[in-house]
């Protein structure tokens, strides 16, 4: 191909705006008569000896770069569909979606790759572009195009994703339940760009720039990405000047370890000294502030349980506060390793901050609900409150396995020798009044008959009205566990049965006072079957 041919070529194609127009679209005939024109200017360029002639071929490649601009960017954005033909339906609700379930996330990768991957013919109409660019010496004309339209692309895959951006101050003024979805829409779009987009974006550059070298494939991977990054980086910044409070814990435990489980990913896309700001910002700045901010809503947990002020409600068996201490702790035991990347001051930091601050609160409750005993004056009431909570924390401690491992048996007997005594206690006085009008005390040593029929016949009519009435109120009383209601009846059982069974032999002795028993034994036993209310 001579040089006036190759300049003919070139001139034909002028840079153009018009789709009908572009060479690698719909004139692919043309492509390689294009590319001979440019290398033969090229060429011109690097070994005529005619001053003129290199001068008219510079003026004649400006042109073909021009168009091989162009045609660089139509080719980027023909195969970058955007989000405009995104399936509507694919994953729009960010507040449905299970963020460790990596089914989903993998919609997002094969939503991602089916709209915006480039296939291989348009690969390797970039490179060849950027090979005859990079000779022509305005390869950064392909970068800079390249990086902008890159950048659309993730900016309305990001949009798609509902991800926007939050300030310390408004962090701070939303509603928690807004912030609530604001997170977990941060922690799945963190997770499938850095996953999914930015790693696809790497292999992409990589492909079009692999004969420029590694220093320019990493540089363009930053520019295109970094924006983006910074932003998500931002955001995890802002939530950690949310306000502390209980609630917000396990989420922002949530966001802390996204971020800690991204750090590789991001010392893998971010490798250069120019990108080194980005690692330090994520490693040394927004994680360690996550994990104080989580450090201080425990903290804040904590001196809310050793102030907190409500009352005994006697309606309630389990006291509000032992169920929210323990599913707290349940959750606690859910995030242990995470609380173990922490360094928690109080208690002071140890290698096993979760294991500790668990075992920590239980007995902070534990000691909560002896001050709460002491506003209960009732005695049968104060050891049935006692008993229900005792019982309940137990419970919870044998039903998780984590919970158990962490809490020593020392700790537990202990437990559960507070709960036997408060049990004891209760059924002792619950039933003391009962079981009195059983007992001998000297009735069957009265030698006169009828002074003896009378003292037993006053006995057996006492014992039939407290039993009657335990009978009707007993029925009423709420205990959750059912378990503690089968305990309960079993003990009863045996203090009164037993004892009316040995009261009625007694009877039986004694003519005419078989007359004035109400009840057999096996319907006292079955009556006690009914006692209390298993909701």
């Amino acid at each position: 191909m001579t040089t006036d041919s190759a300049t003919a070529i070139i001139h034909r194609w002028r840079s153009t705006t018009d789709h009908n127009l572009f060479i690698f679209h719909n004139h692919r005939e043309q492509i390689a008569p294009f590319l001979q024109a440019v290398d033969e200017i090229q060429r011109t360029i690097d070994f005529t000896a005619s001053e003129d002639e290199r001068k008219h071929a510079k003026s004649v490649i400006q042109i073909a770069v021009s168009r091989l601009t162009d045609e660089f960017r139509n080719i980027l954005k023909v195969n970058a569909k955007s989000t405009s033909s995104l399936n509507p339906n694919s994953h729009t609700d960010s507040t449905t979606m299970t963020d460790s379930a990596s089914s989903n996330y993998q919609v997002y990768e094969d939503d991602y790759i089916n709209h915006n991957k480039l296939s291989t013919d348009a690969v390797n109409d970039l490179r060849t572009i950027v090979v005859r660019m990079n000779s022509s010496g305005f390869v950064n004309e392909c970068l800079k195009v390249y990086v902008s339209e890159r950048k659309k692309v993730i900016g309305a895959c990001l949009q798609h994703l509902n991800v926007e951006k939050l300030s310390k101050s408004s962090c701070r003024s939303l509603e928690w339940g807004v912030l609530e979805v604001r997170i977990r829409i941060w922690i799945k779009a963190v997770k499938v760009c850095f996953k999914y987009y930015f790693e696809n974006e790497k292999r992409l550059c990589e492909q079009v720039f692999c004969d420029l070298g590694d220093e320019t494939v990493g540089s363009c991977l930053v520019d295109t990405i970094t924006e983006y990054t910074v932003q998500l980086l931002d955001t995890a910044e802002a939530l950690s000047s949310i306000r502390p409070a209980s609630e917000r814990l396990f989420k922002m435990l949530d966001v802390h370890d996204t971020l800690s489980d991204l750090i590789p990913s991001i010392n893998g896309l971010f490798r250069s000294e120019l990108s080194e700001f980005i690692r330090t910002k994520a490693k040394n700045e927004v994680l360690p502030k996550l994990g104080d901010k989580a450090n201080e809503i425990l903290l804040r947990f904590e001196n809310d349980l050793v102030n907190e002020q409500s009352p005994v409600v006697h309606a309630e068996p389990i006291h509000r506060l032992s169920k929210y201490v323990m599913h707290y702790v349940y959750k606690l035991c859910d995030h242990k390793q995470s609380l173990m990347r922490l360094s928690l001051p109080d208690p002071p930091s140890m290698e096993a901050a979760g294991t500790i601050s668990g075992i920590w609160i239980i007995m902070r409750l534990l000691s909560k609900l002896d001050v709460k005993l002491k506003q209960c004056r009732d005695p049968p009431a104060n050891r049935f409150f006692a008993m229900n909570n005792f019982h309940f924390i137990m419970q919870n401690i044998q039903a998780c396995p984590e919970l158990l491992e962490i809490v020593a048996d020392d700790n537990l007997n202990k437990l559960n020798a507070k709960f036997q005594k408060a049990r004891f206690d209760y059924l002792k006085l619950t039933f003391d009044v009962v079981l009195r009008n059983l007992r001998d005390e000297g009735v069957n040593k009265i030698k006169i008959l009828s002074f003896r029929v009378v003292k037993l016949k006053d006995r057996l009519k006492r014992f039939n009205y407290e039993f009657e009435k335990h009978e009707k109120e007993l029925g009423k009383v709420v205990v959750p566990d059912f378990g503690l209601v089968l305990e309960l009846r079993k003990l009863i059982v045996e203090m009164v049965v037993t004892a009316y069974a040995s009261f009625l032999v007694h009877t039986k002795k004694v003519a005419r006072l078989e007359t004035y028993v109400k009840y057999s034994v096996e319907e006292i036993e079955s009556a006690i079957q009914g006692f209390y209310d298993c909701r």
